[in-house]
């Protein structure tokens, strides 16, 4: 049988492991979201009770381990698609800028020929306009003509 001083060290040394497990809850509490409070709260309270021994609280606790590693994981997988996503999404924000940088400037240069094109357009009016004039002034030159050559034909066919 073992001594009455081993059987209290063994109490104390117990007693302190639960001291710590519901320091280390307490705290665990306080950090905990609102999914792991009730396994938390569930464990706090194994720990309380008188006949619930430390083997249903470590059941507890690998179970909870277990479920924050998958949830890590499940984090892990989240995050490394948010990534991918951002990515894609970055380098599709930079295609279309691209597009729109180089659409302004086919916009720009097609302005810029409208604008030429305009110039032009004024020019050859004007040019048509002269031309009008010019071929308005030969016509009446000619009508003119017309008139004193018919009239010099009739006075040659009078004399």
């Amino acid at each position: 049988l073992p001594s009455a001083s081993s059987f209290l060290q063994m109490q104390v040394t117990a007693a302190a492991a639960k001291a710590r497990a519901v320091a280390a809850l307490k705290e665990g509490l306080r950090f905990a979201g609102v999914a792991h409070r009730a396994r938390l709260d569930a464990i706090f309270l194994a720990l309380h009770g008188k006949k619930v021994g430390f083997e249903k609280v470590i059941q507890l606790i690998d179970e909870m381990v277990a479920s924050l590693k998958t949830e890590q994981a499940d984090d892990g997988t989240k995050k490394e698609y948010c990534v991918t996503s951002l990515d894609t999404s970055d380098d599709k924000k930079k295609e279309l800028e691209r597009k729109v940088s180089d659409l302004e400037a086919a916009i720009a240069s097609a302005e810029e020929s409208i604008a030429t094109l305009k110039e032009e357009i004024a020019s050859l009016e004007g040019g048509i306009a002269a031309l009008d004039k010019s071929v308005a002034e030969a016509t009446e030159n000619r009508k003119a003509e017309n008139i004193e050559f018919k009239e010099l034909m009739a006075s040659n066919t009078a004399a």
